[in-house]
């Protein structure tokens, strides 16, 4: 999604930065995204590690992050 903000956002030569502007907030919103997204996948790792013996935490962690993964633009 964020490939697409970006290459959305490049104008016609002579635009200045009003194309960027105009997408700035979905662009920040895009990376946030996706920084708690590698911050979930690391954390449920770490937790897939430290409970051997029951995974079905971190993979209830992981199922979390899906669900707000796809949830979250929905409701934007």
């Amino acid at each position: 999604m964020l490939m697409v903000l970006v290459f959305s956002a490049v104008g016609s030569p002579g635009d200045g930065s009003h194309a960027i502007q105009a997408v700035a907030t979905p662009i920040n919103l895009a990376l946030a995204l996706g920084a708690t997204c590698a911050l979930g996948t690391v954390v449920s790792s770490v937790l897939a590690l430290r409970l051997r013996r029951q995974p079905a935490g971190a993979a209830l962690g992981l199922l979390g992050l899906l669900l707000m993964v796809l949830l979250l633009p929905s409701q934007l």
